[in-house]
């Protein structure tokens, strides 16, 4: 085979590859969207399950959290069970700081935004520390904040969606292009 030849076959693989790395960063980021919104609708439903156990249970903090864990989901499960453990072996730091330092180590890297996390912080912050009435208005309130999150994510997810995977094929079109 000419040395032509087989350098035109190497530069189109190497062509199809980057095209396919390309469209696929931009799939993986489509991917990550969709999964926040999963994400935080779980989220959702685990505040009106909280309620709920606060409501009719009456359960204490520690069970409540280690009962939502249960219904949490893959995200959300490590997370509630770390700090329903943590606060029933009773330790002498403050709620607030416990959950803080347990979503900072079982929410960060998923499929979660800074802004997600920052959220159930907040949480996190006033949960446990007023009475049962005070706790089901905060949930709610929760769950309101958690519903705009949501209202707001699916009102640009796609053309986020269309955006990414847009920019990321015609990267890889200009990679291409450059190295041909």
């Amino acid at each position: 085979m000419p040395l032509e030849v087989i350098c035109f076959a190497l530069k189109m693989t190497g062509a199809i590859l980057i095209m396919a790395g390309c469209t696929g960063m931009g799939y993986m980021m489509c991917t990550g969207l969709s999964g926040r919104m999963r994400a935080l609708l779980t989220l959702r439903q685990l505040v009106l399950h909280m309620s709920g156990e606060i409501r009719c249970m009456a359960e204490p903090l520690p069970a409540m959290l280690m009962h939502t864990a249960a219904v949490g989901g893959t995200v959300y499960r490590d997370f509630f069970l770390a700090v329903g453990k943590a606060l029933g072996e009773g330790q002498s730091r403050p709620m607030a700081e416990i959950w803080d330092e347990k979503a900072d180590l079982y929410l960060s890297g998923g499929p979660l935004s800074t802004a997600d996390i920052e959220l159930i912080k907040k949480l996190g912050q006033t949960l446990g520390t007023h009475d049962v009435k005070m706790q089901l208005s905060l949930l709610e309130l929760f769950a309101g904040d958690v519903q705009t999150a949501i209202d707001g994510l699916r009102a640009g997810m796609e053309r986020q969606k269309k955006l990414y995977g847009g920019l990321w094929v015609l990267g890889g079109v200009f990679i291409v292009i450059l190295l041909i």
